[in-house]
């Protein structure tokens, strides 16, 4: 999936640096939150990166749901949201690695 939509990706007309950040919702602390590096103007960004959850049970995993997030750097300005993905855990078999393509939206649930 690329973050860049058909027109251009910022108001500038530049492409993004993008990267992806994480929580396990419901986070009132953000204590789950994981992000990657940021890629240097692109849309076609690569993320190999295992999420690893020690000490949650797997029973309160699968409450959960992973917000992917993926959002440009844009210095000393708010970063900008290129778009999202929930994906409730219940869905996926957490004893096998897992993966998928997931289309970003806004606020929008993932499927594989």
């Amino acid at each position: 999936v690329s973050p860049c939509p058909p027109q251009p990706p910022l108001q500038d007309g530049n492409d993004p640096d993008p990267y992806v950040k994480t929580y396990l919702l419901p986070d009132p602390q953000k204590t789950t939150k994981r992000k990657t590096k940021v890629a240097r103007k692109t849309c076609n960004p690569t993320y190999n990166e295992m999420l690893v959850y020690d000490g949650i049970p797997r029973g309160d995993l699968e409450q959960r749901e992973l917000r992917l997030s993926v959002l440009s750097e844009e210095g000393f300005w708010e970063n900008i949201l290129l778009g999202e993905v929930g994906i409730r855990l219940r869905d996926l078999d957490l004893a096998q690695e897992k993966m998928g393509w997931f289309a970003l939206g806004n606020r929008g649930h993932g499927t594989l």
